[in-house]
């Protein structure tokens, strides 16, 4: 038999079943694509390799789907697209320099003259197989006269480089061989302890010298043909992938290039989460600036250029699926394929809370369905604007959130009841006025999600009905692989129920309806893709699963507990507390090992995802109630779940957006190897002892939490 058919799976969201890349240009690309340089952050899964190959020669000269949206000819730059486990040795990074040079003045000076010459070579390496590769397609102009003289200039100027080959070469083909040889040998070096000797066979330059001299060149001779300008000198846009995995005397070097870059060269320098250092160089008194380069994190991109983005993916998954000659029209309009506010539809809080209500049979249920009705009238009274159409098939839109807070409100903007009395319903119709006042109503607002858990807790529901395009992009929280994910998982559960998922007529069937996903089905693929992603730990960490699995669950359940625990006035109060601002520790003894241990177990959290971090404003940070020991650098570590945990753990799906402090000793003695306390244990007596903070962060909302 067959094996499934997914089409949403490899969730890598530039794969194909072909072997042919799928990538959507997006906006963020054609920024890229400026002549300023940029470091691009974001989580794993974000897209930024995508990203980054969508500006690069060889996909628009070769792929598929995105020659469906631009081709070389729409930009005046080359762009060169380097991975950099695949060029740089770690061993490069584990040289002792000052050993090696002990009378250097600044000994890491020699690393950085030794590690930007093998970035400059590999970047040449990859700009001369471009030349010549575009040169051979017609996109590039180049007399072979021009080639010749180019490559003799090179080895003229630098003839140390030529001592590497037996003949010197004479073409780009040859002398990227060469480049590609040098880095080989330099790896080699650094990890035999050889660099002493070797060193000396290298030329002398100054970092960006050699880059700067054969790009220079090449942009005064080739001439790249444009759609807009004719032929005009192409620029070098160097593109760093996978930058994470440098030293931080590495991307100090890398940094320096950056800075000393003009035109024909400018760079993208790509890393995983918030560790690459994106300021320091080794040029006296010059940092980076915003003169030299734009920062930009994908995990902070708006919400609807994510949402058009899970838009164009869907769509390029599902039109690859089929056959060649079976996608006909549809390849013109990507967005078409499938049209997630028709197949996924809108699912707000108010329609959630009604399933849930409708399936209880509890007292309070029951009060809140009269409360619901009595706050439906007083707005038809005080505030007409904010009652909205019916669901389809639902007789009449009622305000059930609104309803549930009015009901535990008691005057002041923090005074809740946990528990609703006998006398639930006496003050609802004085709080229902306040609904003509616009602070009231956004106030409210804010407070729906938790007003939704809190209810859920409150009726023993410990699996919400999630469902509709809202809230699976937001649970996604910016990372097109968890989308995937997702979408992968609702696939599964929806052919589940048409016969043998192994049938290529399922997902043809999947891809021409028109009708939406069943709810059900939606919630049922929320559920899995989220108890798949805390089962799957110990399959994406490489140090410790356990100590991350521990932090997780234990931060899992407590942001839970702070959310939804029904018999804590201060959830409504208070709501979606869990971005976890770290407190300082003992920094000496037992203590400072154990510190050290957490950092690098949240370094692997959230360079796996599983952590988002949170930028915390200044003044933010002195309303936090942070002990006095606490060093400045532990007081600016603030960091979240990723939403895609929130089904399995029933915290929001928005995520989190009030910040708790939490003490760097009690995370430690959850994580630290040994350790006898039960997450949930630990969960439960620190929720007892959370401290009340003044604040909320100021964190952006998808459009569909806050208007």
């Amino acid at each position: 038999m067959a094996s499934q058919i997914n089409p949403f799976r490899p969730t890598r969201w530039e794969h194909h079943s072909e072997g042919r890349p799928l990538i959507w240009f997006t906006p963020t690309a054609e920024n890229l694509a400026q002549e300023k340089s940029t470091f691009v952050r974001g989580s794993r899964g974000s897209g930024k390799t995508t990203l980054l190959k969508s500006i690069c020669w060889d996909d628009l000269a070769h792929n598929e789907s995105l020659q469906l949206q631009h081709v070389i000819g729409d930009f005046q730059h080359i762009g060169v697209y380097l991975r950099f486990p695949d060029h740089i040795s770690s061993s490069m990074g584990l040289v002792d320099w000052a050993a090696l040079f002990p009378e250097a003045p600044e000994p890491e000076l020699e690393f950085y003259r030794f590690f930007s010459l093998a970035v400059e070579l590999s970047c040449l390496e990859r700009a001369l197989t471009a030349c010549h590769e575009l040169r051979l397609s017609g996109h590039v102009a180049l007399a072979a006269g021009q080639e010749l003289a180019l490559v003799a200039e090179l080895f003229e100027e630098f003839p140390k480089l030529a001592a590497f080959a037996e003949v010197p070469p004479k073409t780009f083909v040859a002398t990227a061989r060469l480049f590609r040889e040098v880095v080989r040998r330099m790896n080699e070096a650094s990890g035999r302890g050889a660099l002493k000797l070797f060193i000396e066979a290298l030329p002398a330059r100054e970092p960006n010298e050699l880059l700067s001299f054969v790009t220079s060149r090449l942009s005064k001779c080739a001439r790249l043909r444009t759609v807009r300008f004719g032929e005009k000198p192409p620029g070098f846009k160097f593109c760093l992938d996978d930058c994470e995995v440098l030293s931080p005397a590495q991307q100090r070097s890398v940094n320096s290039l950056v800075r000393k870059a003009r035109f024909p060269i400018s760079w993208v320098v790509s890393s995983v989460g918030s560790f690459l250092e994106s300021r320091s160089t080794y040029i006296p008194q010059q940092q980076l600036t915003d003169a030299d380069r734009r920062v930009v994190s994908l995990d902070d991109r708006e919400p609807k250029d994510f949402r058009q983005l899970c838009q164009a993916v869907v769509g390029l998954r599902l039109l690859y699926a089929l056959p060649a000659d079976a996608r006909g029209e549809k390849g013109r309009d990507i967005q078409r394929v499938f049209p997630m506010d028709i197949r996924l539809g809108q699912q707000d809080v108010n329609e959630t809370i009604r399933v849930i209500v409708n399936r209880s049979t509890s007292p309070e249920a029951e009060i809140l369905r009269v409360a619901a009705r009595l706050v439906r009238d007083g707005m038809e009274r005080f505030a007409p604007k904010l009652i909205e159409p019916a669901p389809p098939g639902v007789p009449e839109w009622l305000p059930w959130y609104q309803a549930w807070i009015l009901l535990h409100w008691r005057g002041r903007h923090d005074n809740f009841i946990a528990r609703l009395g006998p006398d639930a319903l006496e003050q609802l119709e004085i709080h229902v006025q306040d609904l003509r006042f616009k602070r009231t109503q956004a106030w409210i607002r804010r407070k729906q999600v938790g007003a939704l858990l809190h209810l859920s807790a409150t009726l023993g529901f410990r699996k919400l009905p999630l469902a509709g395009r809202s809230i699976i992009v937001t649970l996604a929280d910016g990372s097109i692989r968890d989308f995937l994910e997702i979408m992968g998982e609702i696939y599964a559960a929806q052919v589940r129920g048409g016969g043998d998922p192994a049938d290529p007529r399922q997902l043809a069937r999947f891809i021409s309806s028109g009708s939406r996903i069943s709810a059900a089905n939606q919630t049922d693929g929320i559920y899995r893709a989220s108890e798949a992603y805390f089962e799957g730990i110990a399959n994406r960490i490489d140090i410790e699963p356990n100590a991350v699995t521990r932090l997780v669950e234990g931060l899992g359940i407590y942001t839970s507990i702070l959310q939804s625990n029904p018999n804590d006035a201060s959830v409504l109060g208070r709501s979606e507390r869990g971005v976890f601002v770290m407190r300082g520790g003992r920094q000496d003894g037992v203590a400072s090992k154990a510190l050290e241990y957490l950092r690098e177990t949240i370094r692997q959290a959230e360079l796996a995802g599983y952590l988002r971090q949170v930028p915390v404003r200044q003044r933010d940070e002195e309303d936090l109630d942070l002990p006095a020991h606490a060093s400045s650098a532990a007081r600016t570590i603030a960091f979240r779940l990723h939403r895609r945990l929130a089904p399995h753990f029933m915290f929001s799906y928005r995520g989190a957006y009030e910040a708790i402090g939490i003490d760097a000793i009690d995370l430690a003695a959850l994580c630290m190897p040994g350790s006898r306390i039960a997450p949930r244990q630990w969960a439960t007596e620190l929720a007892e002892v959370a401290p009340v903070q003044e604040f909320q962060l100021s964190l952006p909302f998808d459009g569909v939490e806050d208007d």
